[in-house]
């Protein structure tokens, strides 16, 4: 008899339930949208109950996607949930949630992020914390709440991820991870919460509200009676702590140890190494890995593939009306893959990798530039800000190859880009659903399908997609530097405008 897992992946756009079998080939998927409120600036929230109905749904229509491909019923020995990381999602005495949560988009902390900075403080977190914080990491979004609504934070019960939240409405019970944990409060050291980073921070008054810490293969609880109602599962179903998403990712495409860089090219973008052994630079977040003694460097911002959605969104609306955008935009890309141009394009519509507020546009337009020219230069951006984080993870080259996932890394396009503008061997897991398969190896580990994550992989790891450096790699390193001018160009006049303001 088959043995079924099930991962529930719940990004910033969408969630998306996928049932696998032991061997990592997936039987079924259902994905939801999952809305975002842009109610003012700078705020990127969701609805919470919204948030889990959706995702519910989702677990639903997969299950019954699955039962009827195989001919029966699919009940999965074991499920896990992983989502997008940092945000702040509350919950109340009553387990209630305490209004909207914030993404990981969500910059409103950007002024106290500013003030940090100033203050030192931000300096001071970074050998404890192995990170320096950013406007979507739940510190300054606390400190933010404390200060602009103190009768909400007084409320606080709980502070959770937005996989701690679904695993909660699954499970009733208030957890994280190892890996979720150190997104902003343990000790580099330790791996484990630290009283001098919530005193650091000035967050001292919640630490009661800071989750229990779980293994990620550990048994978080069971699905409840209510939640069995609302997804299908069976009641008792045992629930994984899962993983933040940029982890479960590298373990979906395989990578569960030193010596590989993973990329997702996401609404994010996220590049990762495992390490075995703590190492703090301002180039990346030291978060904990998948055991204690291991860590994750994740070199990250918030601008990879949500340049791409808003391109279709401004510039493509047209293309949006084909079931595959991307198939109208491939034959303008096309159309232009010999005239040369020196457009450059910051994707920095939700932040940047930089210390300053740096803004995203387009440098170098002409009058006789294109749609086509746009979109190279907009994916050219993307791949550009990814290379800028791999350079930080491996300044010298001396791993040559990644493994690329994310939703970008399906087109071929997109994957030869990347191996022209890295100049390294780039892999594309022939398995497009690495962030739920990271979950549901967890799953697959708590259940006792699979001995260790060394097992899991070897059963589960997929073909692989290879693109190798090609002819293009000569104009896109040039490219590379005119975009590390343009970013010097706005560096210089950010420093010289707060000069002037200070003087």
């Amino acid at each position: 008899m088959p043995v079924y897992l099930l991962g529930l992946d719940s990004g910033l756009t969408v969630t998306k339930a996928v049932v696998f079998r032991d061997d990592g080939s997936v039987v079924a998927t259902a994905t939801r949208k999952i809305g975002q409120i842009e109610a003012r600036p700078r705020h990127v929230e969701r609805d919470m109950a919204d948030h889990w109905q959706a995702s519910a749904a989702a677990i639903r229509e997969a299950l019954d996607a699955a039962g009827s491909k195989v001919g029966h019923t699919v009940a999965p020995a074991a499920v896990s949930v992983t989502g997008h990381g940092d945000g702040l999602y509350l919950v109340d005495r009553a387990g209630a949630p305490l209004g909207l949560a914030a993404t990981s988009l969500d910059s409103r902390a950007q002024p106290v992020l500013q003030h940090w900075d100033q203050t030192g403080l931000s300096a001071q977190a970074l050998p404890l914390t192995g990170q320096r914080p950013f406007a979507s990491s739940p510190a300054p979004l606390l400190a933010h709440l404390r200060e602009h609504d103190p009768e909400r934070f007084g409320r606080i019960a709980a502070i959770l991820s937005c996989k701690d939240w679904l695993r909660y409405c699954l499970t009733g019970r208030i957890a994280t991870d190892f890996t979720e944990a150190s997104v902003a409060f343990t000790d580099i050291r330790t791996q484990r919460y630290s009283s001098q980073a919530l005193e650091l921070f000035g967050l001292s008054a919640i630490a009661g509200a800071l989750p229990e810490v779980l293994m990620p293969d550990e048994i978080a609880g069971h699905v409840s009676d209510e939640a069995a109602r609302a997804t299908g599962l069976a009641a008792g179903t045992p629930v994984a702590a899962g993983l933040h998403d940029v982890t479960a990712c590298a373990v979906g495409s395989g990578v569960i140890a030193a010596g590989a860089i993973a990329i997702v090219a996401g609404t994010y973008s996220i590049n990762e190494m495992l390490v075995d052994a703590p190492e703090v630079s301002l180039g990346w977040n030291a978060r904990n890995g998948l055991r204690p003694g291991q860590w994750m460097n994740m070199s990250v911002s918030p601008a990879s593939s949500a340049n791409l959605d808003w391109f279709l969104r401004t510039a493509a609306r047209d293309a949006l009306q084909d079931g595959d955008p991307f198939a109208q935009l491939q034959a303008e890309l096309d159309a232009v893959a010999d005239d040369p141009s020196e457009i450059v394009y910051l994707p920095y519509l939700y932040g940047s990798p930089h210390a300053q507020d740096v803004p995203a546009c387009f440098l170098g337009l002409r009058g006789w530039h294109g749609r086509g020219h746009m979109l190279r230069a907009v994916a050219e951006g993307i791949v550009f800000n990814h290379r800028h984080h791999v350079d930080l993870l491996d300044p010298d080259g001396r791993i040559d190859r990644v493994r690329l996932t994310g939703g970008s890394s399906r087109n071929p396009f997109f994957g030869q880009l990347f191996a022209d503008v890295l100049d390294r061997v780039v892999e594309v897991p022939e398995m497009p659903e690495a962030g739920a398969l990271g979950a549901a190896i967890a799953a697959g580990i708590a259940a006792g399908v699979y001995t260790d994550w060394e097992e899991a992989r070897r059963r589960t790891n997929p073909d692989l997609r290879t693109y190798r450096p090609g002819k293009a790699v000569t104009g896109l390193r040039a490219g590379y530097e005119r975009y590390r001018d343009a970013v010097d160009l706005f560096m210089n006049r950010n420093g010289k405008a707060q000069a002037d303001e200070q003087g």
